[in-house]
């Protein structure tokens, strides 16, 4: 039986036929020509972003910015708060440690999300905090923290302390706004909503961390945000084919579907597969959902890698496990990217399949009709 393959993953995403086409050929990384598309993808990504902020491109994954964020404004010994309430929330610690970064952590149980009093509290408590660092969208749980209201709180409270927003699964989904919020540092990733494979990490820098940058005596060699943004190319071999896809990518984004659409787009896919699960009986693991991906939990008695075995051996559709202590607990959904009504429709279908044959009792189609249901209203 011929079983054909669909990505429905948190990252990587589907990427499309015209962005694969783009990075058909390759160009020489020191030409006029090269730089030309640089500077197309910072002046696109400034309006992806929504900010005035300099947006620097790195060859690398979201790691990468994540890391950059942390050594290129900071100092050894400075004090951060890092809001952990999943394994990328968590990474911001160990980043922090690595450098000699006192972090304070505020532990979010997982599916639960960040409160502005919360930090506040610690913020009081601790003095002397320099940088809050924080995801927007925490892939492991699909839980959206409050970014809005925290950025606004530090921004009105504590204007000299650097706020940093790891935007991986957020931006080009939801309707971030980091100059209105104050986020200081925005990062994104190339395999989420951009439609482009693992390889391109994406770092936005106000005035204000632009300053911290100069006061900053952490070493960094590679991950240099004022070098790359100085520059009219790049400062190291860039993945030329992944920029030409990037170029096409947000060029598609920006001005065909636009950027208005696609978040729209994104919002009612996410409700559509939120009511389809939960008019399965299933439960959600997060208190307040992203809109890229969705974190489900497993039926009791039902380990969710035998869900996710059954929907890629049988249907062809790859769906994502928990992580760490959530592996077999939940599974995830993603609705982020190049994904539309007939791709929800096949993995809600595959998922029915694999809770029958996994044992869940239920009647089959009762997911299908909701989503239907929902699409034949938007």
């Amino acid at each position: 039986m011929v079983i054909k393959r669909y990505i429905m993953t948190p990252g990587p995403t589907p990427i499309p036929s015209f962005v694969n086409t783009s990075m058909q050929s390759l160009i020489h990384h020191r030409t006029d020509e090269f730089r030309d598309v640089i500077y197309s993808c910072r002046k696109m990504l400034k309006e992806y972003f929504q900010t005035k902020n300099e947006v620097a491109i790195f060859t690398s994954s979201g790691t990468g910015a994540m890391e950059a964020s942390i050594s290129n404004t900071m100092c050894a010994g400075d004090k951060i708060v890092t809001v952990e309430g999943g394994k990328f929330g968590e990474r911001w610690g160990k980043i922090a440690k690595s450098f000699g970064i006192k972090n304070i952590p505020l532990k979010v149980e997982y599916g639960d999300y960040a409160r502005p009093e919360d930090i506040k509290r610690i913020i009081d408590s601790e003095k002397n905090i320099k940088g809050v660092y924080i995801q927007a969208s925490e892939t492991s749980t699909g839980t959206f923290h409050p970014v809005d209201e925290i950025g606004i709180m530090l921004k009105e409270d504590y204007s000299d302390i650097l706020y940093v927003v790891d935007g991986i699964t957020a931006v080009g989904v939801m309707d971030v706004k980091p100059d209105e919020w104050g986020i200081d540092v925005l990062i994104s990733g190339s395999q989420k909503a951009l439609m482009l494979p693992p390889g391109l990490s994406f770092i936005s820098v106000s005035n204000k961390a632009r300053d911290f940058m100069k006061r900053s005596k952490l070493p960094h060699y590679y991950f240099d945000i004022e070098g790359e943004l100085s520059k009219k190319d790049t400062l190291f071999t860039p993945a030329i084919t992944l920029f030409l896809g990037l170029k096409r990518s947000l060029e598609y984004i920006l001005y065909e579907e636009g950027l208005r659409n696609t978040i729209r787009r994104h919002g009612l896919l996410a409700h559509a597969v939120r009511e389809s699960v939960k008019a399965m009986g299933l439960k959600l693991l997060s208190k307040r959902p992203a809109d890229s991906l969705t974190a489900v939990i497993s039926p009791e008695n039902i380990n969710s890698s035998n869900i996710v075995k059954i929907m890629k051996d049988e249907c062809g559709v790859q769906i994502s496990n928990g992580q760490g202590d959530l592996k077999g607990k939940i599974f995830r959904i993603s609705h982020m990217g190049y994904v539309d009504k007939p791709d929800i429709i096949m993995a809600i279908g595959a998922l029915e399949i694999a809770l029958k044959k996994s044992g869940y009792h239920f009647s089959l189609g009762q997911g299908t009709q909701r989503l239907l249901e929902i699409f034949s209203d938007g």
